[in-house]
């Protein structure tokens, strides 16, 4: 019988994998399994590919990597995240905790909130659901918080202005306050535990890729080819190309890698793609992600395990510290940090080596250039799907084209979204489903 063959071993992959119910064949073309969720050591530091903390709310998912995939391994972490602005740090969500911020910035962001959400100024707003992402952020904040933080920090993390961006993706992952959590924060009585991942789990040992380790180690009735790639999809034929020279004969193909890279797949299969697919791929963007892993000499200076910038002295939107996180991800006596860019290229991993240092010390991460050990930079390609116009119309007509030539796609990159690891898990098992035995 021909196999499910799986593009992409990142968890949507190993997930779809593991609940497939019928022979599978899974490529991937890194070394490992694991896609984004892998960790590398350097020098006996730890880091993940930016922060990789686990939120499981699905309970078959919690269950599995509860007994199978990480019995007795996570640990739950309370969140301590910071924003850094005005010279200060406060906590995050900055919505609900700006007590410490210059009294004219909490006034200005009260009365903002006020405005917006009761006030005759945000009638209109309310009125309507909002056009754009920028509206969605003056509808439920008002313009002081739109100003104070919300606009420049989305900036520098979309690369764009949240008006070229739909509000399709906010859902949970942007805290919406109410007044009386607004007035708490800014009489210092707030709450940090608003918000999707105010608790998180981490693994004790192995950083987050041991959930993928785990979760290969569990695979059963199928096939794992790593260090290869598809280089064309014959859609007719059902017929994958591998870079090794094999051809792979599928009864169903499973994508979940880049929705653009699987239409170049499709284009160079000789099945043909129409012209309106390939043009629809060239109309999804996303963004590059350059994050540089610093280790320094000491302890953490602050307590935080991540902090934002949205201010424009910073190159960065957001640093974190695995060390702060947990502390085994670093030698003793050493502080651990990896400093993010959102970008399309213009930025070198030399010049984010140069700047992330800067960016520490201007932030108040670390003391000095000095007690740096280590600056290294790596980059994740289309890290942040752009939510823009051509978004939603250019994704439904690649999907329409897939179901026709019987292609199914999972994941953050297979679907082309902004999702979260538990959310990539959920993701293969749906499409798992959708091919019973």
């Amino acid at each position: 019988m021909d196999p499910v063959v799986i593009l992409g071993g990142g968890l949507a992959g190993l997930s779809a994998a593991h609940f497939l119910s019928q022979p599978w064949h899974l490529v991937e073309k890194s070394d490992r399994v694991g896609g984004l969720i892998k960790t590398e050591v350097l020098d006996g530091c730890a880091f993940d590919a930016t922060g990789h903390w686990l939120h499981l709310r699905d309970a078959e998912v919690r269950q599995l990597v509860d007994t199978v995939w990480l019995p007795g391994q996570l640990v739950v972490h309370q969140r301590r995240a910071a924003i850094y602005s005005r010279g200060v740090f406060t906590r995050f969500p900055y919505q609900v905790n700006t007590h410490g911020l210059p009294p004219d910035v909490v006034a200005e962001n009260l009365i903002g909130f006020i405005d917006a959400t009761l006030g005759e100024k945000g009638r209109a707003l309310r009125e309507r659901e909002p056009r754009n992402f920028a509206e969605f952020i003056l509808r439920h904040m008002g313009e002081g918080f739109a100003k104070n933080f919300m606009l420049p920090y989305n900036r520098k993390l979309w690369t764009v202005d949240p008006a070229e961006l739909s509000a399709a993706w906010c859902g949970r992952f942007v805290p919406r306050p109410t007044l009386k959590e607004v007035v708490d924060g800014a009489l210092g009585v707030g709450s940090d535990a608003l918000g999707y991942n105010a608790t998180f789990l981490y693994p004790r040992e192995g950083g987050i890729e041991a959930l993928a380790r785990a979760m290969l180690r569990h695979l059963k009735g199928g096939e794992v080819s790593v260090g290869v790639e598809p280089v064309a999809v014959d859609w007719r034929a059902r017929r994958v190309s591998l870079s090794d020279g094999r051809s792979l004969v599928y009864k169903r193909l499973l994508s979940t890698i880049s929705l653009p890279g699987l239409v170049r797949l499709l284009a160079r299969g000789g099945a043909g793609v129409p012209d309106e697919v390939q043009d629809a791929a060239g109309r999804l963007r996303a963004t590059t992600v350059t994050y540089v892993c610093v280790a320094v000499r000491g302890r953490n200076r602050q307590p935080w395990h991540w902090i934002y910038l949205p201010e424009p002295e910073f190159t960065t939107y957001r640093i974190g510290s695995p060390s702060a996180v947990w502390a085994p991800l670093a030698p003793p006596d050493t502080s651990t940090f990896s400093v993010e860019y959102s970008h399309h290229g213009e930025l070198s991993t030399a010049q984010a080596e140069k700047v992330a240092l800067e960016d520490l010390v201007r932030a108040q991460m670390i003391h000095g250039v000095e007690d740096v050990l280590f600056a290294r930079a790596r980059e994740i390609p289309h890290a942040y799907v752009l939510y823009d116009d051509a978004y939603g119309p250019a994704r439904d007509t690649i999907l329409r084209f897939l179901e026709h030539a019987g292609i199914l796609t999972a994941g953050r990159y297979g679907n082309w979204e902004y999702s979260s690891m538990e959310d990539a898990i959920l993701s293969g098992r749906a499409a798992a489903r959708r091919l019973p035995g």
